[in-house]
């Protein structure tokens, strides 16, 4: 029996012990795309319809002591023409919320950000957006349910004993503002389209600190994408993505492709079905299903883990699933006579 509570000790402070490592790593998702102003405030209003509401929820590694999970909403929309006449300059902005939470201590991480982005129309394929991104954010985490060594008589664990711990903040807010550039191509005979860009996030350096350590300040996470569908026959898309975050000593690189298959193209009955797989360089394999329809887009993932990690986790990693909803508005019509398009 004392060896077995060694182990489950063992394996907790070590899982612990990784939780921690990461209190200066934001959250990530594999389906990055129904994610996107946690990778770029450029990519504000940066689609077809003029408005999107999206979700993501992540759960990862059910198998070890100290579980993940994490949440995001989001909502962006087109706004107005900047100069009156010229449809070469508009706004867009959004909102979102994220919620991470892992381990035993309950280490979460609330957040709550406002964003606005400039759009300049190159040409009518070529649009570069400019954004920026106020984040207002709150860690914390509790020791309920945490046992520490003061508390072991040397057989085992007694939860009545005094832990000798003295926690005087368990909670730290902090304000951000974070920046980025994207540019997307988007061709007007086809579906093919093309988008690059670069988020950068912390640019303030704020301090996470629950003692206000000046010394602990988050560190800048710079993100780098690309992607884009190839339409190569009237019913079959590829879609392929790229993605690279630094943040700190923390890396993380992710590439993927698939299949895109439209069942109807028929305007408000759309649908389409997609089955890929992306890598987590060094880290998982990722197969995806997303169904499409109409105005709606739900992706399904699973992180299959390939790292060192895996001797906790059993290969285990984590089911993400994602949500998208976009609205169009009525085109106004500059005669009469003309009937409006709905795009």
């Amino acid at each position: 029996m004392l060896k077995s509570i060694l182990q489950k000790i063992t394996l907790t402070c070590f899982a612990s012990t990784f939780a921690i490592m990461l209190l200066g790593q934001d959250i990530h998702f594999s389906q990055s795309h129904f994610s996107p102003l946690n990778i770029s405030p450029g990519l504000a209003g940066m689609f077809s319809e003029d408005v999107r509401i999206m979700g993501s929820y992540r759960s990862q590694w059910q198998s070890v002591p100290v579980p993940y999970l994490t949440f995001s909403g989001a909502a962006d929309m087109k706004l107005s023409n900047l100069i009156r006449g010229n449809d070469k300059l508009s706004l867009a902005g959004g909102v979102h919320f994220n919620y991470d939470q892992a381990g035993d201590s309950e280490l979460s991480l609330s957040s709550f950000g406002v964003t606005g982005a400039l759009h300049y129309k190159i040409n009518d394929m070529n649009t570069l957006s400019v954004g920026v991104q106020s984040v207002a954010s709150q860690r914390s985490f509790s020791i309920s349910n945490l046992q520490f060594n003061n508390q072991f008589d040397g057989e085992l664990f007694d939860p009545t004993r005094d832990s000798k711990e003295n926690f005087s903040n368990e909670n730290k807010a902090f304000v951000d503002v974070n920046a980025g550039v994207s540019w997307i191509l988007q061709k007007e005979d086809n579906r093919s389209q093309a988008i690059a860009g670069i988020g950068a996030y912390h640019l303030t350096g704020p301090v996470q600190s629950f003692k206000d350590d000046p010394d602990s300040q988050l560190p800048m996470r710079l993100s780098i994408y690309s992607g884009g569908v190839i339409q190569v026959h009237p019913k079959w898309d590829i879609v392929i993505h790229a993605l690279g975050q630094i943040q700190g000593p923390y890396e993380q690189f992710l590439v993927g492709s698939a299949g895109r298959y439209h069942i109807s193209e028929a305007k408000g009955k759309e649908v389409a079905i997609q089955i890929g797989t992306s890598f987590r360089i060094g880290d998982a394999v990722i197969p995806t299903f997303e169904l499409h329809y109409a105005a709606w887009k739900i992706g399904v993932s699973y992180d299959t883990n390939i790292s060192a990690f895996d001797a906790a986790t059993n290969g285990n990693g984590g089911i993400e699933i994602g949500v998208m909803y976009t609205i169009t508005n009525v085109k106004e019509c500059v005669k009469i006579i003309e009937s409006c398009p709905v795009f």
